[in-house]
């Protein structure tokens, strides 16, 4: 199971020196782009994005896209040339449309699915998912105000994992020892971002035996 490190939660006043660290050691680079509009965050914006993706371009890179009108977006995320794009979409009203528009704009997309998906129906994700090169489960509840990893969320990954056959990311307050108890149960990889950004020397330790 890899790891992809959020480079949102690190020093962000050190930028360059800690997505270095993040291609360096992982290759692996997790860019989320919110506007603090479908979660409280507001992180970084396109020229960032840009930036990172074109600069470490030998490291798989995973955009998060959480704003308000991915549409907006379309033509930017494009030039970023991403490996791969996960569009929130429960907010929109047919997000079926926006993910065939990134398809057809030669993105390689998928959906992230947090809680709020289980209240859409089952028709809707099924095409979502269809359609979806990979996704990525958030597990933490949008809406919780202490981002608390919800096990629950695994077992949706791991219904989509066996049903639809395309990998599955996990995102949202992994730990350590969170990610040992996901080895071996047919995820893709884990987004970590405190886990690997608190204290880069234990990460190292932990997750690369350098």
């Amino acid at each position: 199971m890899l790891i992809s490190p959020s480079v949102a939660s690190s020093d962000l006043f050190h930028l360059e020196e800690e997505t270095s660290f993040a291609d360096k050691y992982f290759h692996q680079i997790h860019i989320d782009v919110e506007d603090g509009t479908m979660v409280s965050n507001i992180t970084m914006g396109m020229p960032v994005c840009r930036t990172i993706c074109e600069k470490w371009n030998s490291s798989y890179r995973s955009v998060h896209l959480s704003v308000l009108d991915p549409m907006k977006y379309l033509e930017q995320i494009k030039e970023c040339k991403a490996d791969i794009v996960f569009l929130e979409t429960d907010h929109i009203s047919d997000p079926v449309s926006v993910v065939k528009a990134y398809k057809d704009a030669g993105v390689p997309v998928g959906i992230s699915y947090s809680n709020k998906d289980r209240e859409r129906s089952e028709e809707i994700i099924d095409d979502l998912l269809k359609l979806s090169e990979q996704v990525v489960i958030v597990t933490n509840y949008i809406g919780d105000p202490l981002r608390r990893f919800q096990y629950s969320m695994e077992e949706e990954g791991e219904r989509i994992i066996k049903k639809y056959g395309i990998p599955v990311w996990i995102d949202g307050n992994v730990t350590y020892e969170i990610w040992q108890n996901l080895q071996n149960r047919g995820f893709y990889a884990a987004v970590m971002g405190g886990a690997v950004y608190r204290d880069k020397e234990l990460a190292l330790k932990q997750f690369v035996r350098v």
